[in-house]
């Protein structure tokens, strides 16, 4: 299950931890653009 979203007081966005199921790794995705870290 993912978290919610949050953003810094600066405005940055964060990204949430997610136990990949098909993988069983561990990824960081922004939930609101469904991109991983480090995805352009």
């Amino acid at each position: 299950m993912l978290a919610e979203e949050t953003t810094t007081p600066d405005g940055q966005r964060t990204f949430e931890l997610v136990r990949c199921p098909a993988c069983t790794q561990v990824h960081f995705v922004n939930r609101t653009t469904g991109k991983l870290l480090g995805d352009k």
